[in-house]
Formats: structure tokens, sequence, C-alpha cells
């Protein structure tokens, strides 16, 4: 079972997917047994679900669908309204930036299973996807679903405008057999086997409508912040620890020092240490589990070395990392890898 840092999933992601199960021609209700949801709980807006449950539901609609881009699909059936009062204030945002950057800000209100960045610069922006944890075989649809959710919601919110908003799509696995009906359906470049996965957008006419009701947006920003304050209760000093590491580590390739982590998350490294500590746990042993999952990712992949997978998860050295990985897993990363995987040789390799 894929693995993920969020333990729960609101049940207000599920619809869309049962939306989408209808679009095929699905039995809704024998998809739900078989995640274990029990339909009673879709009409309590503030329940939520096992992650693994969410999980159970993809792999279902994957199966019955046979389907590899049906993430693409899914992100359709994602709008603004599907998100409560984060979509409500989306809604009357006035500018494409500030829309992603509020995405960006409470992402924890979204269903995504990816940490979101958003890198800037005067004309534009790449809204970068980074997994957080290890979602396994269905981290193509997820990350299909949300990239798909970003042209929609652009399409949207800026009908007469998107076409010039949006400038490509990037996706950071090979070229798939079904790239032509990516291309079509985003209606942009669309680049695969990227270092990262992103949506790049040109933001050079991006202006405020004349009538934006600047006091009406304050008053809703006030609500959201009230709300999202009161979500975060349960997003303890480990989740956010994991985040950070994360990020350390897919977005700069290095492994991460306490201190600066630490400070991230508003406290001194010794602080931090004490917290987690009490807790159960440290900040090694939370390094190593994001660390482990991320190169077990990446060496699912064919195409990389073992010297390269060492190199995006923060080692310098192959040795190194091969010995990290048998103290985490107990076995090496060419022994974990599918041994009839086709891989092209490299200086760890010979």
């Amino acid at each position: 079972m894929p693995h993920a840092t969020l333990s729960r999933h609101g049940v207000l992601g599920i619809p869309p997917l049962l939306a989408l199960a209808r679009e095929r021609g699905l039995d809704e209700d024998e998809l739900l047994r078989k995640a274990g949801v029990a339909r009673a709980l879709l009409d309590d807006p503030h329940a939520a679900v096992p992650v693994e449950q969410v999980h159970a539901l993809v792999q279902a609609l994957l199966d019955r669908t046979g389907d590899p881009a049906l993430g693409l699909d899914a992100g359709r059936h994602y709008h603004p309204a599907t998100f409560g009062l984060l979509g409500a204030v989306a809604a009357v945002t006035p500018t494409v930036r500030e829309v992603i950057r509020l995405f960006v800000q409470y992402s924890h209100l979204t269903f995504t299973f990816f940490l979101l960045e958003f890198e800037e610069n005067e004309r534009g922006g790449r809204l970068v996807f980074i997994e957080d944890g290890d979602l396994g075989p269905l981290r193509r649809f997820y990350l299909d679903r949300e990239l798909a959710f970003v042209a929609e919601t652009a399409r949207s919110f800026w009908p007469e405008t998107h076409q010039e908003i949006l400038r490509s799509f990037d996706f950071d696995y090979p070229e798939p057999a079904e790239a032509a009906r990516y291309r079509a359906h985003f209606g942009c470049t669309v680049r695969f086997d990227m270092p990262q996965a992103a949506a790049v957008g040109d933001f050079t006419n991006d202006r405020a409508a004349a009538d934006t009701n600047a006091l009406g947006l304050d008053v809703l920003k006030e609500h959201l912040q009230a709300f999202a304050g009161g979500q975060r209760d349960g997003d303890d000093v480990v989740d956010r620890v994991r985040r950070e590491i994360t990020v350390a580590v897919t977005a700069q390739r290095l492994l991460p020092d306490i201190d600066r982590v630490g400070a991230a998350v508003g406290m001194s490294g010794r602080a931090l240490r004490r917290k987690l500590s009490a807790q159960a746990t440290s900040f090694r042993a939370l390094t190593d589990e994001v660390v482990a999952a991320l190169a077990k990712r990446y060496l699912r992949d064919s195409t990389l070395t073992i010297a390269d997978v060492a190199e995006r998860v923060g080692y310098s050295e192959a040795a190194s990392f091969v010995r990290a990985f048998r103290r985490w897993t107990g076995t090496t990363p060419d022994a974990f890898r599918d041994p009839t995987a086709r891989r092209r040789p490299g200086a760890w390799d010979r």
C-alpha cells in the first residue's frame, strides 16, 4: 500500500472520484465497498476516512477501467467548490499569482498528496509538485490529477486568457504511450522526463479586475485563516518536520540539517530535538523514513543508475547511499530493484 504522510482524508475529496466512476459506467457502491468506505460518511462534510481507503478506491478505479491516464479525467471533476471555503476565496481572488499562493498556503485543505512550491519571477512562475512520501503505483494517477486540476481551474477562472497564462506542464516520469492524449488535454506544451513535475505559467498580463472588492476579500480571508488554523490543530510537529525534510531532499537534493528544519517550523534545533523525543521519534529517524521512501520510488525508475538515485536523495557518493539503504531496508538498492529491469550503465554499476 502506498505511503504518504497524511493519515486521514476528508470525504469531500471522494465525490469527484465517484463522479468519475459514473462517467465510466461503474458501480459506485461496489467501489465504495471494495475501498471500505461507508456511504453514510459522505453525508457529513466534516468526516474523514483513513487515507488507505482513498488509495483503495483509486486502485479499484484503475483496475476497473484499465486506463493508465485516468488521472487526467479525474482532474476535471475537482472544482473550486470541492474545497469549500478555500474554493470560495479562490473564486474571488483577483490575480493568478494570488490564487496560486493561496492554494500553496492552504494546501492542507486540499486533497493533494504532494507538497507545493511556487517559484516566481517577474514574468511568471512554476508551481512545483513534490511527492510527500511514496505513493507507489498510484503516483502517476495523483500527479496527473493535480496537474489536470490546475489546467481546469485556469480555464474556469480565466476563460479568455488561460491560453496565454498556461505555458507548459512538466511531468517527471518517462513519456507514456498516451502522450498525444496529454497534449490534447492540456492544449499547450507538455514535457515528460523533466527533473521536476510542475505547471509553468506566464503572468505578464496578470491584472486585478477594476471591480475587485478588496474589503470583501479580506473578510473571506479572515474566515479562511481561522478555519485553517482549526484544521491544523492536529497537524503536529512530526508531520511538519517530515514535510520540511521532503522539501529539502527533493527540491535541494541535500540531506537536511536539524537547525535549518527547526527554524522552518519555528524553533531551535535543540528544542526540536526535545520535541521529537517527546513524540517518541528523532530527527534522524524521520530523515531516514523520508529518504528511504524517496529512494525506493526513484529505484523503480529503470532509467536511473544507483549513482543517479544517490545524488537525488542527497548523497554525493553512491557507496554511502548503498550503506545507508542497507541500514534502512536490510537489502541493497540492486537487490531491491526488479532484477529484470533494464538500466543504462553508470559508474557505480560497472
